[in-house]
């Protein structure tokens, strides 16, 4: 397979990062620094990036997290605050969350040790639809909610872009409505809130990419069905 996808894979970064780190020479093969962005490759090879060897794990997985309001998407926390590794066991602590979710929102998280798997499922090339339930401080118009699927504009981002966004669907619920979204910018849905005027009290995501929370307990993980697996990869299927 290329070399960028096989990195990937091995979880040392998306394909475009990865094309990044062959660039800067931090890439070797059998020996060799590597030069060429479309090499082909095998596990037989010895690739290593930082003179640190990779390979692929030797069965990929993906595990769904019940995260709670108040731990941090983070490996560590300088502010010594629980992050969402802590309620892993040390075997899946080297997987890698799909999609963050903030600080206080709370939900379906999903980890995976499958790189390629983790790209198509964040990108928002792949237009992977997630829901989440919202609960506002007042309750959302139907004028409001149409302006929220048209799109809004939700400030500028960290290179200083402005952006937008907009809602898939929104389906109003007892005291509750829910967004559909396609995108997964970040705090999409409290900045496209805030720019017509409503304050969340609470929001949870329910489902990503056709698979949903269920009755997991708050704080609770459990691996995906080989069903709900296929589900996922065939969200993306086909994609390049």
């Amino acid at each position: 397979m290329r070399i960028n996808k096989f990195l990937s894979l091995c979880g040392v970064a998306s394909r475009r990062a990865s094309d990044d780190l062959i660039r800067q020479g931090r890439v070797k093969i059998n020996g060799e620094i590597l030069e060429e962005l479309g090499r082909e490759v095998s596990e037989s090879d010895d690739v290593r990036v930082d003179g640190k060897r990779v390979q692929p794990p030797k069965k990929t997985s993906v595990i769904m997290f019940h995260k709670p309001a108040g731990c941090v998407c983070s490996a560590s926390d300088p502010q010594g605050r629980t992050t969402v590794y802590d309620y892993l066991p040390a075997e899946y602590r080297s997987m890698k969350y799909i999609g963050r979710l903030d600080l206080q929102s709370r939900g379906l998280l999903l980890f995976t040790d499958d790189g390629d798997l983790l790209y198509k499922l964040t990108h928002p090339k792949f237009e992977v639809p997630r829901s989440y339930y919202v609960w506002t401080t007042r309750p959302l118009s139907h004028s409001d909610a149409q302006k929220l699927v048209d799109g809004v504009e939700i400030g500028e981002n960290e290179k200083g872009v402005m952006e937008s966004a907009h809602a898939e669907e929104i389906f109003f619920d007892e005291g509750f409505f829910e967004m559909v979204l396609c995108e997964g910018k970040n705090r999409e849905i409290r900045r496209m809130l805030e720019q017509v005027g409503y304050t969340i009290r609470d929001l949870k995501r329910v489902t990503y990419a056709g698979i949903g929370l269920g009755n997991l307990p708050t704080g609770e993980f459990r691996e995906l069905t080989r069903a709900e697996e296929k589900i996922l990869r065939e969200a993306v299927e086909g994609e390049a």
